[in-house]
């Protein structure tokens, strides 16, 4: 006996139907759903074991809160470094002789401003207000009818060894190790009173240089300061 058929025909499922018809039968073998059961336990313990752990490194004591920070990207912003302050010796005709504390690639007549600007009778032509400024550096400003000193260097350059293009300078006339003063040898690029009193006590111990490399023997003159001093001195 033929079996009894609908009429008409019942079409096939297609598309999504036919996925749900698939799925369904899958689910009803128990394995399948077992299966499926262990597979979301897996999946939901392992994000709580990740949640878990960061937890615990945020409860380590002296942990910094910075450390979960997300470090920026390479290349995220531009970064910006602060440079030290100088420190420079504004000596002579100014309103506060003495230390001043100046950006890093102030100029001298940013120094002078920070010691109270020039007295009244300051000679300010004198120096080169432009050149810039070095840490140790010793600014003498001098008054209006003040002798030169140094052969006519210009104070502003040979207490730092800089001009106006960043190269070493030189007047008319070296400073003479054997016969200046602790005031003349202050002037040459980074030599305060401490180092003037030193190249006096080798000159007297020497009984006079006699050769400008006899300089490297001053307690504190490396390499580097003497290269600075070298073009700037004579015996």
């Amino acid at each position: 006996m033929q079996p009894i058929t609908s009429y008409p025909p019942r079409p096939p499922v297609r598309g999504v139907g036919a996925w749900l018809e698939i799925l369904r039968d899958r689910f009803a073998d128990p394995r399948v759903r077992v299966g499926a059961v262990l597979l979301v336990a897996g999946i939901a313990g392992y994000f709580w074991y990740q949640v878990g752990q960061d937890q615990a490194a945020a409860a380590l004591p002296g942990a910094p809160a910075a450390a979960t920070a997300k470090a920026p990207r390479a290349g995220s912003g531009p970064t910006t470094t602060t440079l030290p302050p100088v420190l420079v010796h504004v000596a002579g005709a100014v309103v506060h002789p003495g230390l001043v504390r100046v950006a890093t690639g102030a100029r001298v007549a940013d120094a002078i401003d920070a010691a109270g600007g020039g007295l009244a009778d300051a000679d300010l032509d004198r120096l080169n207000l432009a050149a810039k400024v070095v840490d140790g550096q010793r600014i003498p400003v001098a008054k209006v009818g003040d002798p030169a000193t140094n052969g006519g260097v210009d104070p502003s350059t040979a207490g730092g060894g800089i001009g106006v293009d960043g190269t070493t300078t030189a007047g008319a006339e070296p400073v003479n190790l054997n016969t200046a003063t602790s005031t003349e040898l202050e002037t040459l690029p980074g030599i305060g009173p401490s180092f003037a009193a030193a190249i006096i006590r080798e000159r007297e111990r020497r009984g006079g240089f006699t050769s400008i490399d006899q300089l490297r023997d001053v307690r504190g003159i490396g390499e580097k300061r003497f290269a600075d001093l070298k073009p700037l001195v004579s015996v």
